[in-house]
């Protein structure tokens, strides 16, 4: 009986635990504070840590590092997950990671579409809080 739980447990989320990406949230999270009643920092977590390479592969094509990009959104959210737990010291590495990873391969195109440089100023404005993150180790 214990090892069928275990299983059953293990086998994810039922659809109504099944977790979606929410564009609207990290969009918003972009110009207000990370942390304030618009921008639960769990939420955002969550909906960057499940963005994929489907979401990144707009900015491969348009020649940026969208993996370096993707790495980068989820050790941020990592961050965000961390620092919410009360772990500070953990926070900050993975905050640092995703500083380090955003500005060494990170960059807009000049010749970037509008639906892309949109899009990455959102993901940009997340990245400048990551920056600004207040974390006690």
């Amino acid at each position: 009986m214990l090892r069928a739980a275990l299983l059953l447990s293990l086998a994810g989320p039922t659809s109504a635990q099944e977790r979606v990406l929410d564009m609207d949230l990290v969009e918003r999270c972009a110009t207000v504070q990370i942390g304030a009643a618009e921008c639960p920092a769990l939420d955002l977590a969550e909906s960057l840590g499940l963005l994929s390479g489907t979401e990144m592969r707009p900015f491969g094509n348009a020649g940026m590092e969208s993996f370096a990009m993707l790495t980068a959104l989820r050790y941020a959210a990592s961050a965000l997950f961390f620092r919410e737990e009360g772990d500070g010291c953990v926070a900050e590495e993975e905050r640092t990671a995703a500083i380090e990873i955003w500005s060494l391969w990170v960059r807009l195109p000049d010749n970037a579409p509008g639906p892309i440089a949109s899009r990455f100023g959102t993901y940009d404005g997340i990245m400048s809080q990551i920056v600004d993150l207040d974390l006690a180790c």
